[in-house]
């Protein structure tokens, strides 16, 4: 069981969301390199957060470059595949999962198979929108994990969802239980949560939210994972968390949600088997567009910081 936690971000403006993709000015590396390194100090690198599409057969070269692209940086990459394919060739899907594997595996730090794939409706923020995600999910995972024993690879192989309310009276998980079995909760190093409590679903007043990320971490280890056969000895991995300023919401609040929810998270952390919390995101698409997927930044877009910038310095020194 962990006695500490890893932290991680994505460090790039953007943002998925229902109406597109939130994008402002262009990122600058320059002030994204010397951002993640004062926010880690002098603890462990922070993991790095990247996304990278899968469209398609046709596609799987483009993407296996970008991959490649991004190993030319020397930082612990954590690399989500993306299933964004209309045509749903999950058997197109599974063999790119596994040539990246082979490829990269060594290098990579985490390789998560599909991004919510649980999640319909938002096709550039969700995997769920595309044909057979759940599938996807499952032979993806199933592909990237042999392919992780034939090549020696170390890379964590795993998935990451987002909440859902009674996940044994809807359809995914059940479906994850019949399309995987037992073979598929072998398969998976790790099981990731994409939660943002107060910002998707109702709002929570700072004193119940602990209250809040205490049930997202329980039913999610205690009614889903199960139903698919992933108990108690694999991980959980917070994916993605964030909370987005903007009208209503000011800064010095986000402060104080990403610090109770990290502390909320970090407190549960050896009885739940939860091992890394990984930040949405450094910076804001566009400081200056008060849409809700816009501001999800600790800096603005001109990379001057938000109170919560120095606040998770602090925090990621004291909880390491």
């Amino acid at each position: 069981m962990p006695h500490s936690l890893t932290f991680g971000l994505f460090p790039l403006g953007l943002a998925g969301s229902p109406d597109g993709v939130a994008a402002g000015p262009p990122d600058d590396f320059d002030q994204i390199g010397r951002a993640v390194e004062y926010l880690q100090g002098d603890g462990p690198p922070l993991l790095a957060r990247m996304y990278v599409s899968w469209t398609g057969a046709a596609s799987t070269a483009s993407t296996l470059a970008q991959v490649q692209q991004l190993l030319a940086a020397p930082v612990p990459w954590d690399l989500v595949l993306c299933y964004r394919d209309p045509g749903g060739d999950v058997a197109g899907w599974a063999g790119f999962a596994a040539e990246l594997v082979t490829g990269y595996g060594r290098q990579l730090a985490a390789i998560q198979v599909t991004g919510e794939a649980n999640l319909t409706g938002i096709p550039d923020a969700a995997d769920g929108a595309f044909p057979r995600a759940d599938e996807a999910l499952v032979r993806g995972v199933l592909a990237a994990a042999a392919a992780k024993r034939d090549s020696a690879a170390t890379a964590a192989i795993g998935f990451a969802v987002s909440p859902e309310v009674n996940p044994a009276g809807r359809t995914f998980w059940p479906a994850v239980a019949r399309l995987g079995g037992p073979a598929f909760a072998a398969a998976v190093d790790y099981a990731g949560l994409d939660m943002y409590p107060d910002v998707f679903g109702p709002p929570v007043t700072l004193d119940r939210l602990d209250g809040a990320v205490d049930w997202l971490l329980r039913s999610f280890r205690d009614e889903a994972l199960p139903i698919a056969g992933i108990g108690a000895g694999t991980p959980i991995r917070i994916c993605e968390n964030g909370w987005s300023t903007g009208p209503g919401r000011p800064p010095e609040q986000q402060a104080d949600v990403l610090e109770t929810i990290l502390r909320a998270v970090h407190a549960r952390r050896e009885e739940l088997n939860v091992t890394h919390w990984e930040l949405f995101t450094l910076r804001d698409a566009d400081s200056a567009n008060d849409g809700r997927f816009h501001q999800f930044g600790v800096l603005r877009d001109d990379y001057s910081p938000k109170p919560a910038f120095e606040r998770l310095r602090g925090l990621f020194r004291e909880l390491r």
